[in-house]
């Protein structure tokens, strides 16, 4: 698999060269140190470095996003046999857009994705993997573009034995004229049928103006005793082609039993 991920990189690069102008071939490489905590009590750093590619070809009829995490974390954990290691894991996203112009203020866009939501090498091996198909519809304003997306998310485990889930996510969104943006997104599980209906919600409010960047993304999820409240505020900063970025995920609100976890966060990107 780490082949046909470096080959696919490998070949959007090269596309983003063939295609380059004053903005950039679309490639930017960044590192995030973070730290998680519990109670004050259980803490564990961890240093993220990514790569992530974002390009349209086609005269931006053809989008293309593939993005690459690596965690490494500092803490020790025992594997399945007995040994201490330090938890390594990897994130991958891999979208591919095909953008209908209708007249023009309308775009109707087909939307591929395959996000490898979670490879985990130690302390113990196992991958979620989560296939969307969307179709968006976009039409600009002179306040602004609204938008509107319906997505089929398949997630599939690779435990023995384990079933997929499909859902049915339907989206919402405005991006104003003068940099604020507002998102909300409705979860709804298809099968298995015993869990079917409704099983979440996920809003984004966010504000860009020049080299500032801001946003709060909140996760709702239907079971909140059980999986919690999420909510990650985050700050960017752009300097040429530097991002610096700092951001805080509190977890676990709401959870019977549990403790809010807080991850605190700074990264920073530069973009080629």
């Amino acid at each position: 698999m780490k082949k046909y991920i470096f080959l696919f990189f490998v070949l959007c690069v090269a596309a983003g060269f063939a295609a380059a102008d004053d903005e950039g071939i679309g490639l930017s490489a960044g590192l995030e140190f973070g730290i998680g905590i519990v109670e004050d009590e259980d803490v564990s750093p961890y240093l993220m470095p990514m790569l992530i590619y974002e390009n349209s070809f086609l005269d931006e009829t053809l989008d293309v996003y593939a993005e690459l995490d690596y965690t490494l974390g500092f803490t020790k954990e025992l594997n399945e046999d007995g040994d201490e290691v330090n938890p390594q894991s990897m994130y991958i996203d891999l979208m591919v857009g095909y953008n209908l112009g209708l007249g023009d203020a309308s775009t109707l866009s087909f939307i591929l994705e395959n996000e490898f939501d979670e490879i985990v090498f130690t302390p113990v091996s196992m991958l979620t993997g989560i296939f969307t198909p969307a179709v968006k519809f976009n039409h600009e304003f002179d306040f602004g573009s609204l938008y509107a997306q319906i997505g089929l998310p398949i997630t599939y485990y690779d435990i023995e034995d384990a079933d997929s889930t499909t859902g049915l996510d339907f989206t919402l969104g405005w991006s104003s004229a003068f940099g604020l943006g507002i998102e909300a997104k409705i979860c709804t599980l298809l099968s298995p049928g015993d869990d079917a209906g409704y099983s979440g919600f996920e809003a984004t409010i966010s504000y860009e103006a020049e080299s500032i960047y801001a946003e709060v993304e909140t996760v709702i999820p239907k079971e909140i005793d059980i999986e919690g409240i999420k909510i990650t505020p985050e700050f960017d900063y752009s300097f040429g082609k530097f991002t610096f970025y700092i951001k805080c995920e509190f977890a676990n609100i709401g959870v019977d039993g549990g403790s809010v976890s807080v991850t605190p966060a700074l990264g920073v990107k530069y973009s080629f």
